[in-house]
């Protein structure tokens, strides 16, 4: 047996299915029959898929440590790649548009010119997975059944794909995971591959995978204050009749917090505490990503947040625009919105998730600071914060780091844990970098 002589396939076929809303654009930008800054990617039957490249390219990344696997990917010196991922086209998919505006950290306000839109593929969308995994004499002393296992494992429990994943993007699941090894020392797999049969046996997905211990991962549950809003001014011909001039934005059945909105205030947020320390707000490049000189990939991940239609209520709200010289009303400048509001004051409402990628200390100090800003209300969430909107009550919060967990009741306490800990992380931000 030679190193480069096939010694069997693995197969591997499942639904992958979107968990949040996917963007990979196809480069274009705006076009005469489409104004959008960005567009989804397309084949050319105008469906939406996402390339074999960008999964491959993903999970190779993840299992960087993993050396058996990193050769079943390849490298451009030693290893041809022994693993084929098809294009996934995807099925039931909905193209929904989102906007943004860039912010300007000083005053929490738009900067001018830099409003933006782009197409994305709503959650729930669907399509076939398949890969196909070469395995060769070189391979015979792996334990690539293992490596395999964990990469299944992965596929089951979720990787993100895909532009803005550090803002929700982009997180796809596999459902229904199949993997068919044939064995070709063995007679009776190598007749049902050339058949299409199955093969005597299969590799299942390892049942956890064993999550990064230097991650900071956060998981906190809150209650609204008052009311709450991320406006969309695409309203439906019949509330147009009604005057409504904007809507609370909604992803399938449920309200949505975009988490491009959540990113961006908890790095002003974190921006106000840097200032109040004394800190270069440039450090927070390194952590939060950077568009602008020398690109730096974000390791601040924040999820988007669905609010269950059944919890919450639309309310009409009607208001006039105020002369700020007189303190009167402005002729022709009455508009309503429709906030939400939530039904059980009560009960949570609103989950958050946010981790931070291989945490330094003074970085999960920086978290928690956050959550605690969060926790009393001190962060709005959503558009019209001046006038009370968006503020939030903690009610319980998950905390996991270095293999330690904690957790925190409605009072803010620690309640499982050492909050000890907690604090020292917390203070050690003021020693940004030192430590």
């Amino acid at each position: 047996m030679t190193d480069a002589q096939i010694i069997g396939r693995i197969k591997i076929t499942g639904s992958l299915v979107l968990k949040s809303p996917l963007l990979i654009g196809d480069g274009a930008g705006e076009t005469a029959d489409n104004f959008k800054d960005i567009h989804v990617l397309k084949n050319q039957d105008g469906a939406a898929f996402i390339p074999g490249t960008s999964i491959c390219g993903v999970l190779r990344e993840d299992f960087r440590n993993s050396a058996t696997l990193q050769k079943l990917f390849g490298d451009a010196d030693n290893f041809q790649s022994a693993i084929q991922i098809d294009d996934v086209k995807l099925l039931d998919s909905q193209i929904i548009y989102r906007d943004g505006v860039k912010i300007d950290g000083l005053t929490g306000t738009g900067v001018t010119g830099g409003k933006y839109d782009y197409e994305a593929v709503e959650r729930g969308a669907n399509g076939n997975l398949n890969i196909l995994i070469n395995l060769r004499g070189s391979h015979a002393k792996e334990n690539f059944k293992g490596a395999v296992a964990e990469l299944l494992g992965k596929l089951q429990s979720g990787i993100r794909v895909g532009a803005l994943t550090s803002k929700g993007f982009g997180v796809v699941e596999v459902e229904n995971l199949d993997a068919q090894f044939y064995d070709f020392t063995r007679k009776a797999d190598v007749v049902a591959w050339l058949t299409g049969k199955s093969a005597a046996e299969k590799i299942e997905p390892a049942e956890k995978i064993t999550a990064d211990t230097e991650n900071f991962v956060v998981d906190a549950d809150f209650s609204f204050n008052s009311s709450v809003i991320v406006r969309n001014y695409d309203v439906s011909e019949n509330k147009r009749k009604d005057k409504i001039s904007a809507v609370s934005l909604k992803s399938l059945q449920d309200f949505v917090i975009p988490g491009t909105s959540l990113k961006g205030i908890l790095r002003h947020r974190a921006e106000y505490i840097f200032g109040r320390l004394n800190l270069d707000k440039k450090f927070l490049d390194k952590l939060m990503g950077s568009a602008e000189g020398e690109k730096i990939k974000s390791r601040f991940i924040v999820s988007e947040s669905y609010i269950e239609n059944k919890n919450v209520a639309e309310v009409a709200h009607t208001r006039n625009k105020i002369d700020r010289f007189t303190g009167g009303t402005l002729q022709g400048t009455l508009f309503t919105s429709k906030p939400l509001y939530q039904k059980n004051l009560n009960a949570p409402t609103l989950h958050l998730h946010f981790e931070i990628i291989n945490a330094k200390n003074f970085e999960a100090g920086l978290a928690i600071l956050l959550l605690r800003d969060l926790w009393l209300g001190k962060v709005a969430v959503g558009g019209e914060k001046c006038i009370g909107r968006g503020t939030l009550k903690g009610f319980s919060a998950k905390i996991n780091f270095k293999g330690e967990n904690y957790e925190l009741g409605e009072n803010g306490k620690v309640t499982n844990g050492n909050a000890d800990e907690l604090s020292k992380f917390a203070a050690s931000v003021k020693n940004w970098g030192e430590i």
